[in-house]
């Protein structure tokens, strides 16, 4: 695992893979860090509360809204802005995703591309797996 910034939480979730990361607004003037829960079916980069979202001030560098279908085929609208997230020494820009009801933060695979990951349950967990090969 890189620098304690991924590991597992082992418990009723089976192993919930998770990464410490910052989030910072785009002008930078705000951060927060943050235990996302590494979603590889999310196709963003991370899903946030709406009370994180407004922390950062997010809403000042909105770019819209989207609408977004869940696995079990429920749609729901969510707004979005830039962010830039760090995790493991990676950082990335990427879209930072909010709506009314979410409740786990979520990593997809926006930033996990970028970024590099090695995932191998229950075993290993890595970020920034493709910039050491």
């Amino acid at each position: 695992m890189a620098s304690g910034a991924a590991f597992y939480r082992n418990g009723k979730l089976n192993f919930l893979p998770v990464v410490k990361a910052v989030l910072r607004a785009p002008d930078k003037a705000k951060s927060l860090e943050l235990e996302l829960i590494v979603d590889t079916g999310f196709q963003g980069g991370v899903l946030i509360s709406l009370r994180v979202y407004l922390a950062l001030g997010l809403n000042l560098f909105e770019e819209g809204r989207v609408i977004a279908r869940a696995a079990v085929g429920r749609e729901t609208w969510l707004r979005f802005s830039r962010v830039e997230v760090e995790a493991a020494g990676v950082s990335a820009e990427c879209r930072a995703y909010t709506s009314l009801g979410v409740r786990k933060p979520l990593l997809g695979r926006e930033f996990l591309k970028s970024a590099g990951l090695h995932y191998e349950p229950p075993s290993r967990l890595e970020i920034g797996f493709a910039q050491k090969g």
